[in-house]
C-alpha cells in the first residue's frame, strides 16, 4: 500500500523518538543508524528516507526541543517593567521547573550538554548553543546594568560581575542536575539557590530602605 503523508510523518516521528533515546543512552558518537533503525522497528533505507545521514537527523531531534537560553530570551522579553533582579529569578525558576516535569526535554539537553562531541560535522548544532548564548548575555546584560542603574545591587556587585556570576550559577546549577539528577531536586534546591543570590544581591537596596 502506498503511505499517505500522515504514515510518512509518524514514520520520522518513530525515528526520531528513537534517535533521542539512542543517543541518551548509548551518545551520539557511539549511535549509527543501524542502532537507530532497530530502536525505530524501521529499515536502515526507512530511516535514510527521512534523514540523509546521521547528523542531518541530530539536527532534526534538536529541533524538536528548546534551548533554555532561547526559552529564557523570549521570557524575559515579555516581562513588565518591574524589579529585574525580581524578574531573573522569577523567569529562571520557572524554567526550572518546565524542565524537571518533561523528560523528553531533558534527555535532549542531556545529550546537547553531556552526550555529544562538538565536532567539525556538528558545527551547526553549535552554531545554535553560541547564538543562544549570545543572544542570553545580551538579556541578562541589559537587566543587571538597569538594577545597578536603579541601585538594586550590592556595592561588591558591578553589572558585569552580577550577570557573570548569576549566569555561572544557574546554568552549573542545571548542568550538576543533568549530570545527577538523582542527587538534586531541580526545582526545590535549584530554586533555593537561585533565589537566594538574588536576595544577596538586593541586601544592600533592602538595608538603605529600611533605614530610609
Amino acid at each position: 500500500m502506498r503511505k499517505t503523508k500522515a504514515d510518512a510523518e509518524r514514520t520520522r516521528d518513530q525515528i526520531l523518538d528513537a534517535a533521542e533515546m539512542t543517543f541518551f543512552e548509548r551518545g551520539v558518537a557511539r549511535s549509527s543508524l543501524d542502532d537507530i533503525a532497530r530502536a525505530a522497528g524501521v529499515t536502515r533505507g526507512a530511516v535514510y528516507w527521512h534523514f540523509a545521514n546521521k547528523v542531518e537527523l541530530f539536527l532534526a531531534m534538536q529541533d524538536r526541543a528548546w534551548l533554555p537560553q532561547e526559552d529564557l530570551c523570549e521570557q524575559l522579553a515579555d516581562t513588565p517593567d518591574r524589579d529585574p533582579l525580581a524578574t531573573v529569578a522569577d523567569v529562571v525558576c520557572d524554567m526550572f521547573r518546565r524542565i524537571a516535569t518533561d523528560e523528553s526535554q531533558k534527555r535532549v539537553l542531556a545529550i546537547l550538554l553531556l552526550r555529544c562531541e562538538y565536532t567539525d560535522e556538528m558545527a551547526e548544532a553549535l552554531r545554535r548553543r553560541k547564538e543562544a548564548d549570545c543572544s542570553l548575555d545580551a538579556r541578562f546584560g541589559a537587566l543587571f546594568a538597569a538594577a545597578g542603574g536603579r541601585g538594586l545591587l550590592h556595592p561588591a556587585f558591578t553589572p558585569a560581575l552580577a550577570q557573570g556570576a548569576f549566569r555561572a550559577l544557574v546554568f552549573g546549577v542545571f548542568r550538576r542536575w543533568l549530570e545527577a539528577p538523582e542527587e538534586m531536586d531541580l526545582t526545590a534546591q535549584g530554586c533555593a539557590m537561585v533565589q537566594a543570590f538574588i536576595r544577596v544581591l538586593g541586601e544592600a537596596s533592602s538595608s538603605k530602605a529600611a533605614s530610609a
